[in-house]
């Protein structure tokens, strides 16, 4: 049964990197019928039936998944087009007889909407009556987490654990968070996700081993990004480091809008937009084992990992920046300082953004020139600041910062400085070595940690941290520091 398992997990996977959804969808119903009573087939087999345009043949493979992972996570955010019961599942979950199915995923739908507080108290009702459920500990620990309660947190982690040491998502989230605390013997409970990928994660796609760190005797590596657009800049700045490590040549697969900025700057590395399928390049490359640039803190050598940057780790187009400088300079007097100051992903933004009209003390700081690099903004807000008679900073003269982010590097690299809460703003300076300040939210993700000014990936910026539940103090400290000049 292994061989037939591994052949078709083989086929399956070859389907889904030549983009032939029909083939894949016949791989993985095999899958299933192998293994009936695990979920990931079920779910890899109804998103292959979506992509294939079987909207009707996935409904049944997505049902069986959330009978047998009510939790899924993946699989609920397919309801909606397969299925379409989303509010009916949050409906359901208000009623005092719910089933601990409908309650997970309900749990799962409000924490996915950043509501984990709502999360906590169906999971805890889930828990009430399955004490030893070890995905929903998990699944209540990362809420947890998201709402800065982390000794609770890692218990639930811990009981997870004691009932199943080989969890790969409580070993996870246990290193992620002594990662936070830069705890570095957390390492190797955080590689531990991609021991077992997700269905959907790219490493699935490619055939090489996971790399182990060691030396490849001149063979290529295959690097791909994960996660967000801004942890794929933080970690392009160990991508170097891999390179060195690894001793060949190194392929790095990007979120398309980074790979003019990441291609100009990374030595040695090809970089190709990621793609489904795949970039052919990348199996013309050969390569001999393959990683997640967020799995790299896990494999390179601490020192090559936390050693401060002595020289910016990307570079804008020179020409761009030039271009900006000269527009930025007609624009009023500098300094020139861009600033960013809300989030637009969903599950983060209301403990990530400050409303504008907050920033006052602030931009009155500086007598220079203030321009917003703020993601579509919003016109009412900053016309009801402005109607305040508060400042606000000039509209950004791109036309496009969101996708074409080359642009927006080299906007900030034209800056004087920049300040922004956390995101791709926040990454793009410290890549750049821009100076700037990050106004940080009370519990960040690891990366930017939980205690100290800095970081050791952005040598340029001072992260200036929220500790109550309002900005005033982390405003004031920022607007004394550019003050201060």
């Amino acid at each position: 049964m292994k061989e037939e398992l591994a052949r078709l997990d083989q086929d399956a996977r070859r389907a889904v990197g030549d983009g032939d959804w029909s083939a894949a969808s016949q791989a993985f119903a095999a899958l299933t019928a192998l293994v009936p009573d695990n979920p990931r087939p079920w779910y890899s087999l109804a998103l292959a039936r979506l992509r294939a345009g079987s909207v009707l043949a996935a409904g049944p493979a997505l049902r069986r998944c959330l009978v047998l992972a009510p939790a899924h996570a993946g699989a609920w955010g397919l309801t909606l087009p397969v299925i379409g019961k989303i509010a009916y599942q949050l409906r359901a979950a208000v009623l005092p007889g719910a089933g601990t199915g409908v309650l997970r995923a309900a749990a799962a739908l409000r924490q996915e909407a950043g509501d984990a507080t709502g999360a906590v108290d169906l999971l805890d009702r889930v828990l009430t009556r399955e004490p030893d459920d070890g995905e929903c500990l998990v699944n209540r620990a990362m809420a947890l987490i998201e709402l800065g309660r982390k000794p609770a947190a890692l218990d639930d982690l811990e009981r997870a654990l004691r009932l199943d040491p080989t969890d790969v998502r409580a070993r996870w989230a246990r290193g992620w968070l002594r990662l936070g605390r830069r705890d570095w013997g957390g390492t190797a409970d955080y590689a531990a996700r991609w021991l077992e990928p997700e269905q959907d994660s790219r490493q699935r796609l490619f055939d090489p081993p996971l790399w182990d760190g060691g030396a490849l005797d001149g063979r290529p590596l295959l690097l791909w990004g994960q996660f967000g657009v801004g942890d794929e800049i933080l970690f392009a700045t160990l991508v170097e480091a891999a390179a060195r490590q690894a001793g060949g040549p190194v392929i790095l697969e990007a979120d398309r809008r980074l790979t003019g900025l990441l291609g100009r700057t990374l030595a040695g590395v090809t970089v190709v937009p990621r793609a489904d399928p795949p970039d052919p390049r990348i199996a013309a490359a050969g390569p001999a084992a393959q990683s997640s640039t967020a799995r790299l803190p896990a494999v390179l050598p601490r020192e090559a990992v936390l050693s401060p940057r002595r020289a910016p780790a990307l570079a804008a187009d020179p020409e761009r920046v030039a271009h900006w400088r000269e527009r930025f300079a007609a624009l009023g007097p500098g300094p020139h300082i861009g600033v960013a100051w809300r989030s637009g992903n969903r599950r983060t933004a209301g403990r990530k953004s400050i409303p504008l009209g907050e920033l006052a003390p602030l931009m009155r700081a500086s007598s220079g020139t203030w321009i917003s690099l703020q993601y579509d903004p919003d016109p009412e807000e900053t016309a009801e600041v402005a109607a305040a008679r508060r400042p606000v900073p000039l509209d950004n003269p791109a036309p496009d910062i969101r996708d074409d982010l080359d642009e927006l590097a080299g906007q900030i690299a034209a800056l004087d400085a920049v300040v922004t809460i956390s995101g791709v703003t926040a990454h793009l300076a410290g890549a750049l070595g821009v100076p700037g300040l990050v106004l940080m939210q009370r519990h960040p993700l690891w990366f930017w940690f939980e205690e100290g000014e800095t970081v050791p990936w952005y040598p340029s910026l001072a992260v200036l941290r929220q500790r109550g539940t309002a900005w005033t103090a982390v405003i004031a400290e920022a607007a004394r520091r550019v003050a201060g000049g």
